[in-house]
Formats: structure tokens, C-alpha cells, sequence
């Protein structure tokens, strides 16, 4: 059995449900990697002790704890997960507040041993549209669409905005189609977005994050319509076929491995 090369998750609060997480991984990993996207240091001492917990685990091989010095959003933990580990052939991302039932890591590492499969969603949400709550993605992908779009700060329609890259694109995308946790229940409506229901003080500036990424910038990057998926090729209405142009956020893997220093 392969062990899974890389698997990240961010959290900023709520480190139970990080070590229910770690606890339901029934397939090995190389390297898990946690985002502390915390920013006030309430939650490092509790992560050491994750760390410390999980240190002789016979499926996790390492568990990687990256501090972050105040929080750099969603999009840019994701980035980093993957950039952090560049050599991969591809990473699984992951909700903090996420539990695998037994054989969903399986059946997802199967459907992405498919060559054509790019993306592998825990499930659909209809309309061709995965749930990014838990997503394995391919470093072709990245090359092709590039990294999520930092402008989406702090949370929320990073997911949208790459759906809108490969709208068109249905054959490279997968679903494991397994039930998953997401808080306390298997539905993400009645009980996922874990960081704002730990810590209500921070709901409203997350809520006011969301309404200006979707009302002002998806906007103004995808045009009016693009709820309905209805959007140009490329963003800004821009015509040119070259990705570092077209506001994909570029980021060119074969480049950047051709430079790596080995470790």
C-alpha cells in the first residue's frame, strides 16, 4: 500500500476536532501538515500536545505543525500546504473539523489512481460542483489553473472561484460519494463552518469577508452572473490563453522542481 504523500488541514480553532480527525485516518500518510492560522496563541500548546500524542502513530509518519505568526486566510494555508511540499504528485486538503469513516481514504487514493481524474471531492453538491471540504488535487491541476486565489481572504469563495476554472472540465473531476463527518453530524449544513461556531466573536468579520469577496470581488473577476456558473473563459474577460495573464494565480510546479535543492 502507497502511503498518501501529503495531507493538510487549517484550523484556528477547536483542536478536538483535529485530533478526531487524526484519530479516524484508517490509511498511511508521509506527512500530515497543520496550519495554526490561529494568529493570538491560544491553541499552540494544545497542538504540541497533538503532536506529541500522535508522534509513535503507526499510520501518520509525520506530523508537521506550521505557526502562522496572524491569520493568512484560507486560500493561502492551501497554497502553502501545497507549496510546502512541491516535489508530490498530489495533496489531499481537508477541513479541520472533518472525520473519515472507515475505507473513505481508500476508496478516494482509488479513484485518483484514474490518470484522467485531476480533482477527487468527498461528494457532490449537484451541478457538476464538488464540496471542497475535503478534496485530493494533482499537481497538473495546479499547473494548469493554478494556486487558490489569496484575494479571497479570510474565508470562503476561494472554492467557487476555482470551480469556475474547470466549469467545463467535468471529466477530471471524481467523488468519493462516501458518508464523511463535518462536526457533529454528516451534514455540513446543520453542522459544518466549525471556526465561527467555536468562536461566535469572529462571525460577523468572517460574514463581512464572505458578502465582499462574493458582491464585489467574484464580481468584478467572473462578471454578474457568475452564481450560475455563467462566466467568460478566463477571468476580467481577458482573452488570452497564456495562465500567468489570466489571473489564475500562476504557479509553474515542472519550473519550480527543476530548481528544488532536495530538501
Amino acid at each position: 500500500m502507497i502511503p498518501i504523500p501529503v495531507m493538510g488541514t487549517a484550523i484556528v480553532n477547536g483542536v478536538h476536532w483535529i485530533d478526531r480527525l487524526l484519530t479516524s485516518i484508517d490509511y498511511p500518510i508521509d506527512n500530515f501538515i497543520i496550519i495554526n492560522n490561529n494568529g493570538r496563541d491560544q491553541i499552540s500548546s494544545e497542538l504540541e500536545n497533538i503532536k506529541l500524542k500522535y508522534l509513535k502513530n503507526d499510520l501518520i509518519k509525520k506530523l508537521h505543525i506550521c505557526t502562522m505568526p496572524s491569520n493568512i486566510g484560507c486560500s493561502a494555508a492551501w497554497n502553502l500546504i501545497i507549496k510546502s511540499m512541491i516535489i508530490h504528485p498530489y495533496w489531499i486538503i481537508v477541513n479541520h473539523d472533518i472525520a473519515f469513516t472507515p475505507n473513505f481514504l481508500k476508496t478516494m487514493i482509488e479513484k485518483a489512481n484514474n490518470p484522467v481524474t485531476g480533482i477527487v471531492f468527498g461528494r457532490s453538491q449537484g451541478d457538476n460542483l464538488g464540496m471542497w471540504d475535503l478534496f485530493l488535487i494533482k499537481d497538473w491541476v495546479i499547473n494548469t489553473w493554478g494556486l487558490f486565489d489569496e484575494n479571497c481572504y479570510p474565508a470562503y469563495c476561494e472554492d467557487l472561484d476555482y470551480a469556475m476554472r474547470i466549469r467545463n472540465f467535468y471529466d477530471i473531476q471524481d467523488y468519493v460519494n462516501l458518508p464523511y463527518f463535518h462536526g457533529e453530524t454528516l451534514d455540513y449544513a446543520q453542522s459544518g463552518s466549525q471556526t465561527w461556531r467555536n468562536d461566535l466573536s469572529i462571525k460577523e468579520k468572517i460574514d463581512y469577508g464572505r458578502y465582499v469577496n462574493e458582491n464585489v470581488y467574484l464580481t468584478n473577476k467572473w462578471g454578474n452572473k457568475w452564481r450560475w456558473l455563467d462566466v467568460p473563459k478566463y477571468p476580467y474577460n481577458k482573452n488570452n490563453v497564456l495562465l500567468e495573464d489570466s489571473g489564475y494565480y500562476k504557479y509553474d510546479i515542472n519550473f519550480i522542481r527543476s530548481k528544488y535543492i532536495g530538501f
